[in-house]
């Protein structure tokens, strides 16, 4: 993962409730990820494009390493979620993740959506509750890290009135206030 987020310096604080999301319209829930949750979160790369796995990550990475994983699930330092269909918890179909960054005022966002359930309201959604968990964190801001070509990302990223900050590349760097 090309990100400073998961070498931030200082611990952050776990919230006291963590939150579950039930999305109507894809009719998914949103719930606390687990370690345990490992071998779906690679079916889900598995079953990802490689276009989707590249707006996530900047590469063509495959799958996660357990040691990734274990610090995105790590209270510590993370808070992560995973969305399944209402009727199938073990099919994982998107992974939403805030990691604290070097700056305990901000957190980066990253989320990943299986290519059949993008397009319908989920990412917005998504990103909207992480705006609410990095609050409850104590966070001003989520920072997101995108391709200049993620069109799906940069929508999401406008409608929450995140501005992206002068591009000399084909990445993007968008700030989004949550306090």
């Amino acid at each position: 993962m090309p990100t400073r987020a998961l070498y931030a310096a200082d611990p952050i604080t776990p919230p006291t409730v963590t939150w579950s999301y039930e999305h109507a319209a894809t009719e998914t829930i949103t719930r606390p990820a687990t370690l345990a949750d490992f071998d779906a979160v690679n079916q889900l790369h598995d079953r990802s494009s490689l276009a989707s796995r590249f707006a996530r990550y900047q590469s063509a990475r495959r799958c996660l390493r357990l040691a990734e994983w274990n610090h995105l699930t790590n209270p510590d330092r993370a808070q992560s979620w995973v969305s399944h269909p209402r009727h199938s918890p073990q099919n994982i179909v998107a992974t939403l993740n805030i990691v604290r960054t070097t700056d305990t005022s901000t957190a980066e966002l990253g989320l990943l959506i299986e290519d059949g359930w993008q397009g319908r309201g989920l990412g917005t959604a998504l990103a909207t509750q992480a705006c609410t968990a990095a609050r409850n964190l104590g966070c001003s801001s989520l920072i997101v890290m995108t391709g200049a070509d993620n069109v799906r990302m940069l929508k999401i990223m406008r409608g929450l009135g995140a501005t992206p900050a002068p591009a000399a590349g084909t990445t993007l760097d968008f700030s989004l206030a949550v306090a």
